[in-house]
């Protein structure tokens, strides 16, 4: 049979695979081998399928964020997430937010041993730099690896960049700050000083609440911050502290709730029961060597915590703002001829504002430095309330009887 017009036509030439169509056929290639070698997470895999084909990219990027953060990972080598990267998310990760995308890399990242997660992290480094939300998270996640390898320079020059843009932006992603702030409390705890730790950790449990860290990190955080408090050189008010969980934590661990007292003797000032629990928790005592190497500061602040005590009841409206030197002796328990240095020392650090008259043996109280009060310290504001009240009734009461003109007058 012949063909009208004498030539055969020539089938439809087929069309060149796109690199799109390439990465579609490898995604769906490599789901199936995910779904048929994790059964368990065969409804996951399918999912991310069904998201990535209609191109449903925040919709994928939620579905990966809580992929990820799933239980069973824990303890694993991540070579399951890491495929899932190379073979999946590398092919979108160019529509994703860059926030959500480093998220995802540091979730990844804490499964790896320390130097494949550092390779890891600082090639996402270069991705986020439009972001500084991303590129922060990203530097204080690398300084915490960083910090794990020995490099204490080069963690802290990454804290330093991360925090200039954090003390600039407001607002900014609160995984962010947990981040930041738990490498560089982690990089204060290692090398110091105590109270640069105890501000970074307090800063940490503002964004982080105890309850949502694994327990023994809690317990380790609250343990280091207790002994931050206490021999910390310029943290003399322990009121916010005891205020805060970290003291219910210390109290529920046995082995750690002389820290707690050893806390509140601190902040009341009390010495005799100072000299009480060193005695009966000599053992847990000599066992921390930073408390065993301050033990003169150690001393030294709680006599100065004493005086800041003593000194409070004779600040206010009521009080004479005049402190006798054997007064101050004999609640701190020193020899009277000791008493002007320590009062010296107080004003030298800025606990206390007065003047010192040594030929009647007094301190002038004119300030000391705001605190945090317990309840039984705010009972005793409201006794000087109350007196200072009847100072102004009597006052008053005076000049109605001495000068009447002076109550008559409407603009008195």
């Amino acid at each position: 049979r012949g063909v009208r017009g004498g030539v055969p036509r020539a089938p439809p030439p087929q069309q060149p695979r796109t690199p799109a169509m390439a990465a579609a056929a490898e995604v769906a290639a490599f789901l199936q081998r995910q779904r048929e070698a994790h059964t368990d997470a065969t409804e996951e895999y399918t999912r991310m399928e069904d998201l990535y084909n209609r191109k449903l990219w925040h919709q994928l990027t939620v579905e990966l964020a809580a992929f990820v953060s799933h239980p069973r990972f824990e303890g694993s080598d991540g070579s399951e997430l890491a495929e899932l990267y190379e073979h999946f998310i590398k092919h979108f990760e160019g529509k994703m937010n860059l926030l959500s995308l480093t998220k995802l890399v540091v979730a990844i990242a804490r499964l790896f041993p320390n130097d494949r997660a550092t390779l890891f992290v600082t090639s996402l480094l270069t991705k986020a730099e439009d972001s500084p939300e991303a590129l922060t998270l990203g530097r204080a996640e690398l300084a915490a690896l960083k910090l794990k390898a020995g490099d204490a320079p080069a963690c802290k020059e990454l804290l330093d960049d991360a925090e200039k843009v954090i003390n600039q932006m407001a607002g900014m992603d609160v995984d962010t700050h947990i981040s930041f702030y738990t490498a560089q409390s982690s990089y204060y705890k290692q090398q110091g000083p105590a109270q640069a730790f105890y501000k970074s950790a307090l800063l940490l449990l503002s964004y982080q609440s105890l309850d949502k860290m694994p327990p023994q990190e809690a317990a380790s955080l609250s343990f280091d911050l207790g002994i931050a408090a206490l021999v910390a050189t310029g943290v003399y008010n322990l009121g916010e502290l005891l205020q805060h969980p970290v003291v219910g934590v210390l109290e529920q661990r046995g082995d750690s709730a002389w820290l707690a007292e050893l806390l509140r003797v601190f902040n009341a000032g009390d010495l005799e029961a100072y000299e009480r629990l060193i005695a009966g928790h000599r053992a847990q005592l000599e066992a921390q060597p930073a408390l065993v190497s301050h033990a003169a500061f150690l001393k030294e602040k709680i006599a100065l915590m004493s005086l800041m005590d003593l000194v409070f009841a004779h600040v206010g409206p009521s009080a004479d703002h005049r402190v006798p030197f054997e007064l101050i002796a004999e609640r701190i328990r020193l020899p009277l001829d000791e008493v002007e240095l320590l009062v010296m020392r107080a004003m030298s650090l800025k606990l206390i504002r007065g003047e010192i008259d040594q030929v009647d043996g007094l301190v002038l109280v004119s300030w000391v430095q705001p605190r945090v009060l317990s309840m039984e310290q705010v009972g005793g504001m409201a006794e000087l309330l109350q007196k200072w009240k009847g100072q102004v009734q009597n006052t008053l009461v005076f000049l109605e009887a001495e000068a009447p003109e002076f109550a008559n007058d409407a603009n008195f």
